[in-house]
Parts: C-alpha cells; sequence; structure tokens
C-alpha cells in the first residue's frame, strides 16, 4: 500500500486531528479522502460547501438551531458525518460561531477528527483568498493549503483561478498572462494568499495536487523545494487514486564538542585539503539542501 493522505499528514492512529483545507483544484476530494481513512470522523464547513458534495458522507446532519445537535448523541458515531447550516441556493452554509465551537468540544469528548472546508473556489485550479477568507477557527492544528497544478500553463483568467485579480496582485502578473509555478509559489507562500488567517501554532502544510503527467511531477519537485521555506511539508501527486510523495526539511546535527586532547589541537579544526574538517562537513550538509545545518561546538573551543 502507497503513501495514505493520513500518512502524509502524519496522522497516528486514533488521533483527533483538527484540520482545515483551503485552496482549490481538489480541496474537496482531498477533504473527503482523509475522512474515508480515519473514519469515524466530523466534516464541516466554516463558508459552504456545494449540496451536492453531501452524497459524499454518511451521514448530513442539517443544524437549524441547537436541537438538532442531538442527532449527534443518539448513536455512536460512526463513518463520515456532515454537519452544516441549512441549504441556500444550492450551498450548504456553515455553522454560527456557537454551534461550531460546540461541535468542537463534541468531538474532543468522543475522540473524534473533525475536518473543516475554510473556503470556497467554484471548482477553480487555483485560487486566491478574497478579503473575507479563509475563515480558519483558531482550534485548528493543521492547515492544508491546495493547489491544482493543471492550472499551470493557462491564461490567469476567471475560467481557471477563483480571485484572478487578487491572483494577479499577489503574484505581480498581469491578466492574461500564462501562470507559472513561479506565479503560483508567490501566491502560496504570501501572508495574503496561501499563508492568510493561518493559525500561528497550526502545523502547515502544502498539497500540489493534479500532478498527473511526468512534467507536472518534476515542476511540483522542484516548487516543493522553495515551498519548503514556508511550509513544514509539501504533498505532490495526485488523489484521484491517491498516489503521493511527501517533502519535508531534514536537518543536520554535526556534533564538534570534543576536546580532541589525543591531538593537542581541536580535530575539527585540522586541516582538509587546504579547509578546516568542520567547514568542509558543514558545506557538504548545505549543499545537500539540509535545513536547518546544527553545529554544536564545546565551551573551550
Amino acid at each position: 500500500m502507497g503513501l495514505t493522505l493520513a500518512k502524509a499528514l502524519r496522522l497516528k492512529n486514533n488521533s483527533t486531528p483538527r484540520v482545515a483545507f483551503v485552496g482549490a483544484g481538489g480541496k474537496t476530494t482531498a477533504l473527503f479522502q482523509l475522512a474515508r481513512e480515519i473514519s469515524p470522523c466530523i466534516i464541516t464547513t466554516t463558508t459552504h460547501l456545494g449540496a451536492w458534495q453531501a452524497n459524499d458522507a454518511d451521514q448530513h446532519i442539517i443544524a437549524h438551531n441547537s436541537e438538532d445537535f442531538k442527532k449527534l448523541e443518539e448513536n455512536s458515531p460512526s463513518g463520515i458525518i456532515l454537519v452544516t447550516g441549512p441549504e441556500e441556493n444550492d450551498r450548504l452554509q456553515s455553522l454560527p460561531t456557537e454551534n461550531l465551537n460546540w461541535l468542537e468540544n463534541y468531538c474532543k469528548t468522543h475522540s473524534l477528527p473533525l475536518l473543516i472546508e475554510a473556503d470556497g473556489a467554484r471548482q477553480k485550479a487555483l485560487k486566491a483568498p478574497s478579503a473575507h477568507e479563509p475563515v480558519i477557527p483558531d482550534f485548528v492544528d493543521q492547515v492544508v493549503v491546495v493547489a491544482g497544478l493543471s492550472g499551470l500553463g493557462k491564461v490567469l483568467s476567471d475560467e481557471w483561478v477563483y480571485g484572478a485579480e487578487r491572483f494577479v496582485e499577489i503574484s505581480a502578473s498581469s491578466e492574461q498572462e500564462i501562470i507559472s509555478a513561479e506565479m503560483l509559489s508567490a501566491v502560496m507562500t504570501d501572508g495574503d494568499g496561501g499563508l492568510k488567517n493561518i493559525p500561528p501554532k497550526a502545523r502547515r502544510i502544502a498539497l500540489l495536487n493534479q500532478a498527473d503527467t511526468p512534467e507536472l511531477q518534476a515542476i511540483s519537485s522542484r516548487m516543493a523545494q522553495n515551498l519548503l521555506t514556508h511550509f513544514d511539508a509539501v504533498l505532490t501527486g495526485t488523489l484521484q487514486p491517491v498516489e503521493l510523495v511527501n517533502y519535508e526539511p531534514v536537518a543536520a546535527i554535526i556534533l564538534a564538542a570534543g576536546e580532541s586532547s589525543r591531538y593537542g589541537e581541536p580535530k575539527q579544526l585540522l586541516d582538509y585539503h587546504g579547509r578546516p574538517f568542520i567547514r568542509v562537513v558543514a558545506e557538504t550538509a548545505l549543499r545537500a539542501e539540509l535545513s536547518p545545518v546544527i553545529v554544536v561546538a564545546g565551551s573551550n573551543h
């Protein structure tokens, strides 16, 4: 079995994460895929969901008021439970803040994961957030920022990008320009773009979805190296079927605190092809793109 989304997000068995999904290009697909992998769990939204998306849940509770939450208490939680506000114009509305807090406490009491769709994208491949979004609760401990790579190479317009005008502003590009990996990276790593409204203590995950050709896989791999300076992990690949590669920072710890008494001088500073040995080791770690590189030296050095 390959790398599941749950494993890529480092979710352990019986863990009770609070995960918010934002972005475009497979966000709802990712949300329900994770829900299937870690069920029983509860899904909700802080903005809205398409009414048709409720078909992917095993149970859908529409909470008009607090009395409707009693349905959760009637049976032991099982499968994927979707909890939303009423439907309006083919859209399932979000819960009022007090109901969302009640739901989070319910999940905590029953040791249930809570997954949240925290913005909208109208089925576009890419997006830049509007002024009022994303709506990410403070209790969220992981945020997955999704981007659909099918948007690369396309014209920067409303056809491919939700919030195209904001995308232009953040990426310092122009309308009708061809969308590049560099433009997408600029939006994903901007405080008004992909990183917007993420709680300070939440783990940041970038998900580069729709990398379903060798060319897009190569592009996503190069993008991952840049994104890792802003995200705790970068996932690349596809969600249908699930084929993911996980990129995470790898640190180097160079232990150089010995007294070197046998040599009469610090062996860490001995000449190695014209350079101090410790410098050669550190430069090798840096060339391997390890980060951070930590050198532990003794107080007598």
